[in-house]
């Protein structure tokens, strides 16, 4: 695939539109066929349903540490575990050993123990002001990773330039509407209203997400689709493998399988998708769920935003050839499917789900015990 797809939207974990990772094919609704099972009034344990304060604080605190920046600053002493930046130049005998010295832009090095290569080496920059050029000498050690500088005499001159500083924003309105405006978010407690049903909506999503396809029963596959993601599910895998260098063949051969089963395999992958894609078109259907223009402008811009692009029009040009208009608006509608079947739960004590383990039985489970091997039949696209 030409680029791994990144979750597009805050909270969305339904849709991955794998069919447009380097499909030629238009991702539009699926000619297969479904019949719908229970999707709302599932129940759910008020456990699962609640988001605690902890819980949402702990998000919080993840969210600003994933918008913290970092700040050289050229004064102050150095202590064990800061971060610095400094400039280091290796010579053996003389002569400057590239191999074992940093660019002349300088590198980060964090000081504690294991997190350079050589030892003992940030040992020597500990107690030292920024600004000091620190000289000493150091024998590499017997287990460094190129074997010719094992057990080497090295000569270090480490120039240190500034302590990096991490800094991690205050949540206040002046940094919400800063940072997540987009979202139409400008307050703390509108930031935090947001994330609190994000929150919920993932946690029961997670929760219920496999009981709610099981009760779909799928009556048919359009053969030229199920082909196609097939294939896109093989390629997918082989370019993982390939990654690592591992051949397609020498992988099945180390796990003791053949390449009829994993077909079959990469095959259930592709139904199971395509099983999702047609539960999504449904509901949206039944439900009367559409993406309006303004909708779609609207959550293009979220789309962008949440990426750190500028615009709709720089995140189209990112995924240009990897997704297209009807692969967005998939996108889209998936998560309208997600949010009415989380606010469509039944929340009831932990203890009922606990002592009864009992599992819901649709008039579609029972469609699907009857007719069989229906669910595996192929209809060819028209």
């Amino acid at each position: 695939m030409k680029k791994r797809l990144l979750a597009l939207a805050v909270g969305m974990c339904m849709v991955t539109s794998l069919a447009a990772c380097g499909s030629d094919s238009e991702n539009e609704k699926s000619q297969g066929s479904i019949v719908l099972g229970q999707y709302k009034g599932i129940k759910v344990a008020e456990s699962v349903a609640t988001v605690t304060d902890e819980e949402l604080q702990d998000y919080i605190d993840y969210i600003l540490e994933s918008n913290q920046t970092t700040e050289n600053v050229e004064e102050g002493t150095t202590k064990e575990d800061d971060k610095i930046l400094a400039v280091y130049t290796a010579t053996m005998d003389g002569e400057t050993v590239s191999e074992l010295s940093s660019s002349s832009s300088g590198t980060n090095i964090t000081l504690s123990e294991d997190s350079f290569a050589i030892d003992g080496f940030v040992d020597q920059l500990i107690g030292k002001n920024v600004g000091e050029s620190v000289e000493f000498d150091i024998t590499i050690q017997d287990d460094f990773t190129n074997e010719t500088y094992r057990g080497a005499a090295v000569h270090y001159v480490v120039d240190i330039q500034a302590i990096v500083v991490t800094i991690t924003p205050e949540l206040t309105d002046e940094w919400v509407t800063e940072t997540y405006g987009y979202l139409n978010l400008s307050t703390v407690d509108e930031f935090k209203a947001y994330y609190k049903e994000n929150l919920f909506l993932n946690t029961v999503y997670n929760d219920i997400i496999d009981e709610v396809m099981e009760n779909q029963m799928v009556e048919s596959y359009d053969s030229d689709e199920l082909a196609e993601m097939t294939e896109l599910y093989k390629q997918e895998m082989e370019n993982q493998l390939s990654y690592y260098g591992i051949a397609l063949d020498a992988y099945l051969q180390a796990m003791g399988q053949s390449e009829d089963s994993f077909n079959e395999e990469m095959e259930t992958q592709a139904k199971d998708y395509l099983k999702q894609k047609m539960f999504v078109y449904k509901v949206a259907e039944e439900e009367g769920l559409t993406v309006s223009d303004e909708e779609y402008s609207a959550k293009m811009v979220e789309y962008a935003k949440s990426m750190g692009l500028e615009s709709e029009s720089e995140l189209v040009s990112y995924y240009d050839g990897v997704m297209d208009t009807d692969d967005y608006k998939y996108t889209m509608l998936g998560e309208k499917v997600q949010k009415l079947i989380c606010e469509n739960i039944e929340v009831v004590p932990d203890s009922e789900l606990e002592t009864t383990g009992e599992e819901t039985t649709t008039g579609a489970e029972e469609s699907e015990t009857t007719t069989g091997t229906e669910e595996e039949t192929e209809t060819t696209a028209a």
